[in-house]
């Protein structure tokens, strides 16, 4: 074998080495019809369904111009409480189908423990809201891997990733403060017509100098 011909090898090698590594395998899966299912999207209306063309993942239609939304929950505490410190990064697979406003993008949430003390509300202290970029752009139908706080180091099946980074903070916010859940909502204000496709959810935590990554697939 010629000099040139094991280079061109090496280097084959190499991208399908680096190929795989952008190919994220999933690590929890939620049927839409179990009761886990029910559990993450909880009080969304109305509820996601099916994709008609047999796409993954669950399907959010408003038909009516009223307050509908949907509100995916995807995480809950293990057997340690993680701090907003310890967020690395958040992320989704979306398709957005159908863009009549701004207000049609979903939008990432965290929410942390009540105290009883300064709770911005019932149930929650601070709620961390991240929304779209100003300057991303998302087209029609296309299949994309939106991340907040930090892009993933590995976009999942080499999705084109979009930037959720702009922060809004309800409460304090402290970086102590302990999470109590992680959500990905749609906007109640979004009009009429907005479908979204939410293929999977995830996110990923610093702990011990190494990042621990949660990716759950919905269908």
């Amino acid at each position: 074998m010629t000099s040139k011909n094991i280079q061109t090898e090496l280097l084959q090698l190499i991208q399908h080495a680096n190929h795989q590594q952008n190919i994220e395998v999933y690590n929890g899966k939620v049927s839409l019809s179990s009761a886990n299912g029910m559990a993450v999207y909880a009080d969304s209306s109305p509820a996601p369904t099916m994709d008609a063309d047999g796409r993954d993942g669950w399907l959010f239609t408003k038909t009516v111009a009223d307050a509908s939304k949907f509100n995916y929950y995807f995480y809950s505490e293990g057997n340690k409480a993680v701090t907003l410190n310890q967020i690395h990064s958040l992320c989704a697979n979306i398709s957005m189908d159908t863009y009549p406003s701004s207000t049609s993008t979903p939008f990432f949430i965290i929410y942390t423990k009540p105290t009883g003390v300064g709770d911005a509300g019932a149930w929650y202290h601070s709620r961390i809201i991240y929304t779209l970029d100003a300057n991303e752009t998302i087209l029609l139908g296309e299949d994309i891997e939106i991340y907040s706080i930090h892009s993933q180091a590995n976009h999942h099946q080499n999705k084109r990733p979009v930037s959720f980074n702009t922060k809004i903070v309800d409460g304090d916010g402290a970086s102590t403060e302990e999470i109590y859940t992680i959500s990905i909502h749609s906007d109640s204000a979004s009009l009429a017509s907005t479908q979204i496709l939410v293929t999977s959810v995830g996110f990923s935590i610093k702990q011990n100098n190494k990042i621990i990554n949660r990716r759950i697939s919905l269908n």
